[in-house]
């Protein structure tokens, strides 16, 4: 179970950074990857909203940045999150993107 665990970690950290580098590609096999695993994490929710929000489907940001806050209450990033995306004069930005990290 530990081993599990870290597995799942370390593919999140991957997922995290080809997000970070905008290798879409891959931080989605990642994301994918994870949520094969769990499919009811709110950090892999939070990584996929950032995913669609890098990718301008920003509905599907919202949707998931909704679950990931639904999922696990007690996380800040998907809140903080669709705050920024939900704000008046949004301009996608990605030193304000809470990574959850």
């Amino acid at each position: 179970m530990i081993k599990a665990c870290e597995d799942k970690n370390s593919t999140i950290d991957k997922a995290i950074y080809y997000l970070k580098i905008n290798d879409y590609d891959l931080a989605i096999y990642k994301i994918k990857e994870a949520m094969a695993e769990d499919l009811s994490s709110g950090r892999i929710h939070n990584l996929l909203g950032i995913y669609y929000e890098k990718r301008g489907d920003y509905n599907k940001a919202r949707k998931h940045y909704r679950v990931a806050n639904d999922l696990e209450p007690t996380l800040i990033a998907p809140r903080k999150n669709l705050e920024r995306i939900g704000y008046f004069k949004y301009i996608c930005n990605d030193k304000y993107i809470d990574y959850g990290e």
